[in-house]
């Protein structure tokens, strides 16, 4: 499944409205694929799709017991599987492969320094996280994080469906390249949040009606605070990251270009959005919804 279709596929895919405006056609049977990758605006993108589905259509692969909860997924039969027009969360590239209908993936990708930084300072600041205990006790810096933890390229991992702790290696690159120019059907960037959204929007017709921000990791210096040479150390040990993110944003300017006029009307509605409800009654209203909504959906998806 090709990122950026031709104009002869997208003629196919797209009907017209009664204004005239390119809409969506439904494909039957299509399911959608989300790897979440770690700090990447995922859990506000998780929070958004849970709107756009049945609850029934939905499997979430849990955040905190996600190896216990994607091979979870796969032992599921196949009519529940079926039935499924939605899977995501943190799980490794290769699900369509087992499942009974056809399938497109979307991601969304982010600057791998930034990454990085907000991995650690939330790994440091949530206490369900698995690292968070250690790096407390044993006080690490972003240097030593950086410099010990196996969680390096993790965006290239997944999106190869590599091991997520094994060493990255050029074939795993490659294998990450070709995934996201042949399988995926919008790759995002976070930096680029809103265009992201309005890629999906415009791709699978979503209503994107209510839109605030989830899980931002607030406590973090910026790049601006830290030292050359962290952030050097940082682009060293993610260098198959940085090449990613790179061919990424390629895709994502190809896509963007495609419909821009589009694009730009709906990442405009949904900033003005975003601004109307930082601090508003409704946001407050929408996330407490939407806890809720989350919590449903993910012991719907543990039976």
């Amino acid at each position: 499944m090709s990122a950026h279709p031709t104009d002869s596929v997208q003629a196919r895919e797209f009907g017209q409205s009664a204004a005239g405006s390119a809409v969506p056609a439904a494909r039957a049977g299509e399911a959608v694929i989300f790897l979440h990758l770690p700090k990447t605006a995922g859990t506000t993108l998780n929070r958004l799709i849970e709107w756009e589905y049945r609850l029934s259509e939905m499997y979430s692969v849990d955040p905190v017991l996600f190896e216990w909860s994607a091979a979870h997924l796969r032992k599921l039969p196949p009519r529940r599987l079926r039935q499924t027009r939605m899977f995501k969360g943190h799980m490794l590239f290769g699900l369509h492969e087992v499942l009974p209908q056809p399938a497109t993936y979307i991601t969304v990708l982010r600057d791998p320094v930034e990454r990085v930084l907000s991995a650690f300072y939330f790994m440091r600041s949530y206490k369900l996280h698995p690292f968070y205990w250690k790096l407390r006790r044993e006080k690490w810096t972003i240097e030593q994080f950086v410099e010990r933890s196996r969680r390096d390229n993790v965006q290239c991992k997944i999106v190869a469906g590599a091991d997520y702790n094994a060493p990255c290696t050029p074939e795993i690159f490659e294998n990450a390249k070709h995934n996201l120019s042949h399988h995926f059907s919008v790759v995002g960037l976070s930096e680029r949040f809103e265009e992201s959204l309005a890629l999906m929007k415009l791709r699978f017709g979503w209503e994107l009606k209510s839109y605030s921000s989830f899980n931002v990791t607030r406590s973090r210096p910026k790049q601006g605070d830290l030292p050359q040479s962290t952030l050097d150390l940082i682009k060293g040990s993610n260098s198959f990251d940085v090449a990613l993110y790179q061919h990424a944003a390629e895709l994502f300017e190809e896509a963007v270009d495609k419909q821009r006029p589009e694009v730009n009307r709906i990442a405009q509605d949904l900033k003005a959005a975003r601004a109307r409800s930082q601090g508003s009654l409704g946001a407050t209203i929408f996330s407490l919804r939407a806890a809720a909504r989350k919590a449903i959906n993910r012991a719907y998806s543990a039976v």
